[in-house]
């Protein structure tokens, strides 16, 4: 068993399931609806947690009778929850989820996150005890600054999950060891794949790759570029396939390479796009 600790983003997320995007004042019946805890940070954790790995959440969500509904649901998949809000009576980030069925996309609407933070004391000096690994999402950055300066002299490895560009990333990314970042990650002055990876470099980071959905993975590592293949698959929902790919990632570079590990974490990803939601796939594969 692998311990890893994840900081980040959480949200209570309702999702629903609908035969088609809605068009301009329309009222449409959904097919499905799902609730559970969502946000890059917590679902990464459920995923590592899947490969019956310890996975420690650092994160907000607080005591609002909304926040039960997140919290019960990283309960169930085994996810140690530290929840340090400095706001606990505010409602958590609320996302309201639409999925249209007929081709797997998703539109996601919540709540402000830039004011929302962590307590100063949520991280101490006995937070990455006995970790071995550390993941950020890019929220939470003073704490993230914090814990990854912390696993540096500790040789612990620093994931990056770069979903968009946020503000003081950079002062992050020396810190980082890997990062793997959407295609819509462009640091200031980016506009390629190409200008990302140069960015990267020049913060130090020398293992780096861009997801693009379906299509292969770019990656970057010992100053060589290559192309990393996606399982292909017939897409129900694209639901947090990214965040599942980063906690899927996070289990397999403790005990392969950078290439490989893109590649197998690929496939879990690919594989969540094939049911309904960002749990079934828990229950219908088991990965070891």
């Amino acid at each position: 068993m692998q311990k890893g600790v994840f900081l980040g983003l959480s949200t209570a997320d309702i999702v629903y399931y609908v035969p088609h995007y809605l068009q301009r004042n329309q009222k449409l019946k959904a097919e499905r609806q799902l609730a559970y805890a969502g946000g890059p940070a917590a679902n990464s954790a459920v995923t590592f947690a899947s490969f019956g790995n310890e996975a420690s959440l650092i994160t907000g969500l607080g005591q609002h009778p909304l926040a039960d509904l997140a919290k019960a649901d990283l309960a169930a998949h085994k996810v140690r929850l530290i929840d340090s809000t400095d706001q606990p009576r505010r409602p958590p980030i609320l996302s309201a989820i639409m999925v249209d069925l007929s081709n797997g996309e998703r539109s996601v609407v919540y709540s402000n996150t830039d004011l929302r933070k962590l307590r100063r004391d949520c991280v101490n000096e006995t937070t990455l005890e006995y970790a071995d690994l550390l993941m950020l999402d890019g929220f939470y950055l003073p704490q993230a600054m914090q814990l990854a300066a912390m696993a540096k002299p500790k040789r612990i490895p620093v994931i990056l999950d770069g979903g968009s560009w946020k503000e003081g990333l950079e002062s992050l990314l020396p810190l980082v060891d890997y990062a793997i970042c959407s295609a819509a990650f462009y640091p200031p002055g980016c506009t390629t794949p190409d200008s990302v990876f140069a960015y990267m470099r020049g913060h130090g980071i020398e293992h780096m790759a861009v997801t693009r959905d379906g299509d292969p993975i770019l990656a970057q590592t010992g100053g060589r570029l290559c192309e990393v293949p996606v399982m292909p698959v017939k897409v129900m929902d694209t639901l947090g396939a990214g965040d599942i790919f980063h906690g899927a990632f996070c289990h397999y570079i403790l005990e392969n390479d950078f290439l490989l590990s893109l590649e197998r974490a690929g496939e879990v990803a690919s594989l969540s796009c094939a049911s309904l939601g960002t749990r079934a796939w828990i229950e219908q594969e088991k990965f070891i």
